[in-house]
């Protein structure tokens, strides 16, 4: 009887191991920025509501430097299974990858899904003599190289979006480069540097309370968050255009079954109202993009701002 029930026990070993489940996959999404700042809390909370619809965690990893591109280089060099995305903003995408020897571009990796959208914002001090977008233009046209503007370093988005609109008005203000949006933030509040360009989260509380004034947007609408803010159409260039947009990349060649998981993990944790309220109260609204939609996006911002570059002659050569 011994003998039998042994012989039985080996026999449904198998079938038992079959029916145990598959261990969780776990995957890494890169985030190209240091801890603790907007774009991390940003990915982390919206990772963690697209786990819902994955096989196993996303596990957030932070790699910073070179304006993003650290992060983005671990990413594109990593193997196209899934196992390894970036969790990204526009600049080490379109603007970071031009002043960079041996660098990338849009066709070293796969666009997976964009999720938000925000206009950059350009703010003076209370007694800054403009106030509305074509006072703030024609402050600056009367007095060529007099203003200068913050920005988040050579090469930086900061700097290519405002430069290709100071260029298409024919402008001549000065760029300062900082580490990001808030050394900008604190050297514009000290008086630094006379224009703050940013993000609109960092300038809010400031604004709210009279000390600050946007006269004008990066973008070609207006935006409700900031209704007295000219747009770039009201400026008479609405095709200079460049948004703060976030999105999810993966590594060239990566599957079709692959990216079309993600985009649905994604795209149900944009649904979500914690995540539509952290997207709201950090001034940028959810914004779906994916496929050849998205691909072209990236392409064109990115030869837009590499015209840029060129101009300010920091392209890598």
């Amino acid at each position: 009887m011994k003998k039998h029930a042994l012989l039985r026990a080996l026999l449904a070993a198998p079938l038992l191991a079959l029916a145990l489940p598959a261990a969780a996959q776990q995957a890494r999404l890169i985030i190209p920025a240091p801890p603790g700042g907007g774009t991390d809390g940003f990915f982390r909370t919206f990772a963690l509501a697209a786990e819902e619809k994955l096989d196993g965690p996303l596990v957030v990893v932070n790699v910073g430097g070179a304006g993003g591109a650290i992060g983005m280089n671990q990413m594109i060099r990593s193997a196209p299974d899934g196992a390894t995305l970036a969790a990204v903003w526009n600049s080490p995408v379109t603007a970071v990858p031009h002043s960079l020897r041996d660098s990338y571009g849009p066709d070293d990796f796969t666009p997976i899904i964009q999720l938000s959208s925000a206009p950059y914002v350009f703010c003076v001090k209370s007694e800054f003599p403009a106030r509305t977008g074509q006072e703030f233009i024609a402050t600056l046209e009367k007095n060529p190289g007099k203003y200068t503007y913050g920005n988040d370093g050579v090469g930086g988005i900061g700097q290519l979006a405002s430069e290709r609109i100071f260029r298409a008005k024919k402008l001549s203000v000065l760029g300062v480069p900082f580490k990001g949006a808030g050394d900008t933030l604190n050297n514009f509040l000290g008086g630094h540097v006379d224009i703050y360009v940013g993000s609109i989260l960092p300038i809010k509380s400031h604004l709210d309370n009279g000390k600050v004034v946007c006269p004008l947007l990066s973008s070609a609408e207006r935006t409700p968050m900031l209704p007295n803010a000219a747009s770039l159409t009201d400026i008479g260039v609405p095709e200079e255009q460049t948004l703060l947009w976030r999105g999810v990349l993966g590594p060239k060649n990566l599957p079709l079954p692959v990216v079309q998981k993600l985009q649905a993990a994604f795209s149900h944790a944009a649904q979500k109202p914690a995540v539509q309220k952290f997207v709201a109260d950090a001034g940028e609204q959810v914004v779906i993009r994916t496929g050849a939609e998205l691909d072209r996006m990236i392409r064109d911002e990115y030869a837009a701002l590499g015209k840029v570059a060129e101009s300010l002659n920091i392209a890598r050569q």
